[in-house]
């Protein structure tokens, strides 16, 4: 039973990046064009444009984008989704190493943070403004607790893989979340730095959710206080 399940749910995390892949791509493809910097740019730029550019139904160009930003939209939710199981399989890794109190904080910090993007893509930036701004610093921190506490059980169940990988996910993950808050706060025109940053660390991300799913089966180890 607990490694059916464990199967399923690597095959949900791949599934959902599999997703995300795609859909975003489609999104990209359909988008009108523009840019912070670049009102008048055509189509898609993909170190130029943040993620959340796609979900615009107007376009940054001032074009219609009616369906280019419902898939994106789709493929953010796809992400988050399989976020849920990622995190599930984290836990579960961290627990097999005896690390049983952590893979609990993990689980319930991971489902926190998914809640958190779920938010963030239902407030997109061309309806909410600068609410948007405040849910995605929100979510990312939310994010940032979830993901160094498995980092942390990743180290000591000594799945050195999977807690490199995490560790440069969160230091670009870090980078990009202080540019763009800087910004925020500052109210000052943001760096092109900050979208390209951006895809860096979601290309770590979604690399780190197919080595975690992809993390082989270890018998668990009993805890330390246990007989």
């Amino acid at each position: 039973m607990r490694a059916s399940f464990a199967r399923l749910n690597a095959v949900a995390i791949l599934a959902g990046v599999a997703a995300f892949v795609a859909l975003e791509a489609m999104a990209m493809s359909l988008y009108p064009g523009g840019t912070w910097w670049d009102a008048h740019a055509r189509g898609h730029r993909f170190w130029r444009n943040f993620l959340c550019d796609l979900e615009w139904r107007v376009a940054l160009n001032g074009r219609p984008n009616p369906v280019g930003s419902k898939l994106a939209f789709a493929a953010m939710a796809a992400l988050a989704l399989g976020l849920g199981p990622f995190w599930f399989a984290a836990a579960r890794a961290i627990s097999s190493g005896g690390e049983r109190t952590l893979a609990r904080a993990v689980r319930a910090s991971g489902a926190v943070s998914v809640g958190g993007i779920l938010v963030v893509i239902s407030m997109p930036s061309d309806a909410f403004g600068a609410v948007h701004g405040v849910a995605v610093i929100a979510a990312s921190l939310l994010g940032f607790v979830a993901a160094t506490l498995a980092i942390v059980g990743f180290i000591r169940a000594r799945r050195r893989h999977a807690a490199c990988l995490g560790v440069a996910t969160m230091v670009a993950a870090v980078i990009d979340l202080t540019l763009y808050a800087s910004h925020f706060v500052t109210r000052t025109q943001d760096t092109p730095l900050t979208p390209g940053v951006e895809k860096v660390a979601l290309g770590l991300l979604l690399a780190w959710m197919v080595s975690v799913a992809a993390l082989p089966e270890r018998r668990s180890v009993p805890h330390e206080h246990e007989p």
